[in-house]
């Protein structure tokens, strides 16, 4: 898990919903208007480029790499809510690049009632900017798709339940005390 790292959407979501709970409100998805997203996971471009390292059709070709399903976020917020074992609430609009540096101290809190690792609110997400990107704030639905096709007809069909990623990639940085349980 990469603490500070401006583009770690899983840290911003799993802050926000910790900071979220410990000011008892119910998660609330932040974002905009639906829209069908994808995602791609490390652990996916791993084996990807361990397949095209290791097959002969993969020589001198480019590919595009998606976990192979589509997701839209507002159908993943309850699953988060769930996780975070707080009540999920209707989707509210609002930018957590304005709200979230605002709640600096309660993250405080939070670190030393949970005895999580000392990452400050800025340290841990330098950039509330690309999550409101990510879940569309105040932009119309735009989708972007990447067809992964080629990769597929050649050989490659490994994927990834976009879903479960974010549920597996939250608990992995709870068990690393980056974020609460």
């Amino acid at each position: 898990m990469a603490a500070g790292s401006p583009l770690n959407i899983i840290a911003a979501i799993g802050a926000y919903a910790a900071i979220s709970r410990e000011v008892g409100i119910p998660l609330r998805f932040p974002g905009g208007a639906e829209r069908i997203g994808e995602a791609t996971d490390a652990r996916l471009i791993a084996r990807a480029v361990e397949w095209a390292g290791n097959s002969e059709i993969a020589s001198n070709q480019i590919y595009n790499i998606t976990n192979g399903d589509v997701y839209i976020w507002h159908y993943v917020w309850p699953r988060v809510a769930e996780l975070f074992d707080m009540e999920y609430g209707s989707p509210q609009p609002m930018s957590l690049a304005k709200l979230m540096p605002e709640n600096a101290e309660v993250w405080s809190r939070i670190i030393e009632k949970h005895s999580l690792k000392n990452y400050s609110l800025a340290e841990l997400i330098p950039s509330w900017r690309f999550a409101d990107y990510i879940f569309g704030y105040g932009q119309r639905p735009n989708p972007h798709h990447m067809s992964n096709i080629k990769i597929r007809k050649h050989g490659f069909s490994d994927c990834i339940d976009t879903e479960q990623m974010v549920l597996e990639l939250l608990q992995e940085m709870q068990s690393l005390r980056i974020i609460p349980r």
